[in-house]
């Protein structure tokens, strides 16, 4: 019985060896965690995935009246309505370095709204000429657009913007408020 345990050992030892030995010759991505530029309400911070390079700065975060095509928000509903609800406006300005066409800004940021507890806004599509989406639609490379982010936070005050790869979730970068 012991002689059989014993070839079992040494059997899965030599199969984890020659799986190692073999296994050496592929490239295994590195796991490793990304460090984002995290800074204050204007500072300029440089993204850069790989694919594309942009210095964004998000200058200011105030309450304002609904933009055209906002939609609902929660204001002015008495039962599901919170002290101080409205909708908050970021201004943000982008400066396209390097970006292999002009609109994959356009489709990959998300700058959501997050607040002293964690309960984070996404952006609401809207129909104001100044919207963020609207713009980045076409910055070639060398492009600055500048443009406004539109929240309805109906909790409590944003306290920190965060940008984010829409289709990876990646966490780009951070201003605090």
């Amino acid at each position: 019985m012991t002689n059989r345990h014993r070839w079992a050992i040494v059997l899965s030892t030599f199969l984890v060896a020659a799986a190692s030995i073999t296994a050496t010759g592929v490239a295994a991505p590195l796991a490793r965690a990304q460090d984002a530029p995290i800074g204050h309400i204007g500072d300029t911070l440089r993204v850069d995935t790989g694919t594309y390079v942009a210095d964004v700065t998000v200058s200011s975060v105030n309450p304002c009246d609904p933009p055209p095509g906002f939609g609902y928000t929660r204001s002015g509903v008495p039962i599901k309505s919170f002290p101080g609800s409205t909708p908050n406006r970021a201004d943000v300005m982008v400066r396209a370095v390097r970006v292999p066409n002009p609109y994959i800004m356009a489709t990959n940021f998300s700058f959501d709204g997050v607040t002293p507890y964690a309960d984070a806004y996404k952006p609401r599509a809207t129909d104001a000429p100044d919207a963020l989406d609207n713009v980045l639609g076409n910055a070639p490379q060398g492009a600055i657009v500048r443009g406004g982010v539109y929240w309805d936070a109906y909790r409590d005050p944003v306290s920190n913007v965060v940008l984010l790869d829409r289709k990876t979730g990646q966490h780009l970068a951070q201003w605090n408020l």
